[in-house]
């Protein structure tokens, strides 16, 4: 009677499977989220939630990577009038590659989002101009970082 039993879920779950609807089968993971290589912050940047900072570079770090394989992350300390705002703006490696170079003492406009963790708030960098050169990180669209995008285009199913 149990083994009728187990073997009866059995079919009716993969019954149940075929059965569901198409849509359930064609959902996907947004374009921002993050792929096993990608981004950590991109789960965090919201497009539709696009501020734009305006102010000074204070600093401009690199962090050493915390895993070896990993590239180093670059962020800068922006003079805003509000105060000084950390500004994560991406890999080392993606950001050496751009025409617009950024020092303490630039002028510079930053768009993108803010997020708070515990211990403090960041403002992740959607895009960066200094005078009439623009430094485009992340598609205005779905939020991806520029950098991860051959790591996270979509493979065959």
């Amino acid at each position: 009677m149990m083994k009728q039993l187990r073997l009866m879920l059995a079919v009716l779950g993969v019954v149940a499977v075929f059965m569901a609807p198409p849509s359930w089968a064609q959902q996907q993971v947004p374009l921002a989220a993050p792929g096993p290589q990608g981004d950590r912050a991109a789960r965090f940047y919201n497009p539709q939630a696009v501020e734009t900072l305006v102010g000074k570079v204070a600093a401009v770090n690199r962090r050493a990577p915390r895993r070896p394989g990993r590239p180093a992350l670059v962020s800068l300390d922006l003079q805003t009038g509000q105060g000084i705002v950390k500004v994560l703006l991406g890999p080392a490696d993606y950001l050496d590659g751009q025409a617009v170079k950024l020092a303490p003492g630039n002028q510079v406009e930053v768009k993108g989002v803010r997020h708070t963790r515990p211990k403090a708030t960041i403002f992740i960098a959607g895009q960066v101009t200094k005078g009439g050169q623009v430094m485009q990180l992340r598609n205005d669209v779905t939020g991806r970082p520029l950098w991860a995008k051959d790591k996270m285009r979509p493979g065959p199913l």
